[in-house]
C-alpha cells in the first residue's frame, strides 16, 4: 500500500531537509530529492510549488514546532515566559544549526528566498509573539508607544545573535558564557534597557 498524501509530503520534506543540510540549497536538485524518495519530480511539485517553497517549508518545519512547544501563559511571570521562549528557540537552532546556517547564506545571496522569507514566512512565525505582546500591553506590562512588531523584531534579533555567538564559531569571544545566560541577559536588556533610573542613581 502506498503512502497517503500527507505521508508523501512529510517524506519529501524530511528528505529535502536532509539534503539541504548536507549539500546546500544550490547543490540540492529536485531530481535528487525525487530519487531519494523513489518518486518522479512532478510528484514534488504536486506538494510544493517550487524548490524555494520547499526550502522555506524545511525551515518552517523546525521553527513551527517550537511555537507549538511554547505556551504564552498569562499566569506566568513575563520575564520567565520571554526568556524561556528565547532559550527554547536557541536550543532548537542548536539542534538544527546546519540548516539555520544555510538559511542565513540564502537570505544574503538569494533575493527570491529573502523576499518570501520576510514577506510570507516570517510574519506567520511572528504572529504568536506579537499577539502575546499585545496582551501584555493591555495588561499594562509593556509601553503602548512601542509597536508590537518592533518588540518582536528585537526579540528575534536576540535569538539570532545568541545563536550566532554560540554556534557559528566553535571558539568565539562568548565561549565562556552559556547560551542560557546570554539569552537571559539580552532579554533583560530588551525588557528593561541599559540606563539606570534616577532612583537607582540616588
Amino acid at each position: 500500500m502506498g503512502l497517503t498524501k500527507e505521508q508523501r509530503k512529510a517524506q519529501i520534506l524530511e528528505t529535502a531537509t536532509r539534503l539541504f543540510v548536507a549539500n546546500g540549497y544550490h547543490q540540492t536538485k529536485t531530481k535528487d530529492i525525487a530519487e531519494s524518495c523513489g518518486i518522479s519530480e512532478p510528484v514534488i511539485y504536486k506538494h510544493f510549488g517550487s524548490k524555494d517553497e520547499l526550502f522555506l517549508e524545511a525551515i518552517n518545519s523546525i521553527a513551527g514546532e517550537t511555537f507549538q512547544e511554547i505556551s504564552f501563559d498569562s499566569e506566568t511571570d513575563t520575564e520567565v515566559v520571554i526568556s524561556s521562549f528565547i532559550m527554547n528557540r536557541v536550543q532548537k537552532i542548536e539542534d538544527s544549526f546546519s540548516l539555520f546556517k544555510r538559511l542565513l547564506i540564502e537570505l544574503l545571496d538569494n533575493s527570491k528566498i529573502r523576499g518570501d522569507y520576510f514577506n510570507k514566512f516570517l510574519p506567520r512565525l511572528a504572529n504568536p509573539i506579537i499577539n502575546y505582546i499585545d496582551y501584555l500591553k493591555k495588561q499594562g506590562y509593556i509601553k503602548d508607544e512601542v509597536p508590537s512588531k518592533v518588540i518582536a523584531l528585537s526579540l528575534a534579533g536576540t535569538l539570532i545573535m545568541v545563536s550566532m555567538a554560540k554556534y557559528l564559531e566553535e571558539k568565539s569571544a562568548f565561549s565562556d558564557v552559556s547560551a542560557e545566560e546570554l539569552a537571559t541577559q539580552m532579554t533583560m536588556i530588551t525588557l528593561h534597557g541599559l540606563l539606570k533610573s534616577k532612583e537607582d542613581n540616588k
